[in-house]
């Protein structure tokens, strides 16, 4: 594993991460840390710094912001980014703030038991120090993820990562595992402009979306860089719905409804005569079939939900919703008068 220590301090937080995305690492003194940094221009002779892997199913911290989730449409990518954090990612102490980068140069998604995605995969630790997210620590980590559908054939998930090896063996490792899409790699791999707009844009949707009171990152030895996290922004005083499921059985009555209220993600949940309104804390689980689902917590009350996939890989009509004993129920799409209709009635 390649890993690149960007900042270590005499002390480090004494927190473990929950649901694999923390474990111990071997930390180096401050003045190492001069020697260590690894410059833009610097590449394929990055130093490299072993760490040791601890089952972060034993560790209890939580993230101070939350855990990471995905938000875009690709459920293939969400697929990535959640291996990241949870496999990849068990070589770090904990931080205010875990982060995926993903990097794709190619892919082939022609067997549906082994879509095969090449790329360079990142992942980066922060604390907030003011308003800075300062980087702790970060890893590259190019390679091929080999996903397959899940077994209910709705979602995805990695099922094996093939890694380029680290130090002399890496050009012929790369070369074995891209075969002809190699120079395509190396130019990615090779383009620090690239890759750090890359991580800005991982680093700006995580803050708005988790409202962390961010304006700028910073590495180590390292000018800080803004963060654009207002651009495009809903006005303050702007709902804007983001979608919603109902579940259509005899045996739940419930609606999720999910919301952008002043630039920031809230959820309207109704079950029966209750209705539970607010900002929520949200985080990925695994159905027993294992697909995906996300959790949200309003109120206290937790519920899950999933939006299934169209043939094109785009969100259909249907889903899952998951209540609060843990049940699965068939839901449907809700249509967006029923859901402003059941934010008017949280005013």
């Amino acid at each position: 594993m390649k890993k690149k220590s960007v900042v270590v301090l005499s002390m480090i937080l004494g927190l473990s991460l929950v649901t694999g995305c923390g474990a111990k690492e071997e930390t180096t003194t401050e003045a190492e840390v001069t020697t260590e940094v690894v410059t833009e221009a610097e590449v394929e002779e990055e130093e490299v710094t072993e760490a040791t892997e601890v089952d972060a199913s034993s560790s209890d911290a939580e993230w101070a912001y939350g855990e990471y989730t995905y938000t875009g449409d690709d459920m293939i990518e969400s697929a990535i980014t959640f291996f990241i954090c949870d496999e990849l990612a068990k070589g770090y102490d904990a931080a205010d703030v875990g982060l995926p980068v993903v990097l794709e140069v190619s892919r082939d998604e022609s067997d549906p038991d082994d879509i095969k995605v090449w790329g360079e995969f990142e992942y980066f630790t922060y604390n907030l120090v003011g308003d800075t997210l300062e980087t702790q620590a970060g890893g590259s980590y190019p390679g091929c993820m080999h996903i397959k559908t899940t077994d209910a054939g709705i979602g995805y998930v990695v099922d094996h990562f093939d890694p380029v090896a680290d130090g002399s063996d890496f050009d012929a490792s790369a070369k074995e595992i891209f075969g002809d899409k190699y120079d395509a790699f190396m130019e990615i791999y090779s383009n620090d402009d690239l890759k750090n707009e890359k991580r800005k844009d991982f680093i700006e949707e995580y803050v708005f979306s988790h409202s962390v009171p961010a304006t700028k990152y910073q590495d180590y030895g390292w000018d800080p860089v803004e963060l654009n996290v207002s651009a495009g922004d809903p006005a303050d005083d702007d709902v804007v719905y983001m979608g919603g499921l109902y579940a259509s059985d005899e045996v739940c009555d419930t609606n999720i409804a999910l919301f952008k209220s002043a630039g920031h993600p809230v959820a309207v949940i109704t079950e029966g005569d209750n209705i539970y309104y607010g900002e929520f804390e949200e985080e990925e689980s695994t159905l027993k079939d294992g697909s995906y689902v996300t959790m949200i917590t309003v109120e206290g009350k937790t519920y899950g939900y999933r939006f299934d996939q169209d043939d094109n890989g785009e969100f259909g009509s249907t889903g899952v919703i998951v209540d609060q004993d843990g049940n699965e129920h068939f839901a449907k799409w809700l249509d967006e008068s029923v859901a402003m209709e059941m934010k008017a009635e949280t005013e």
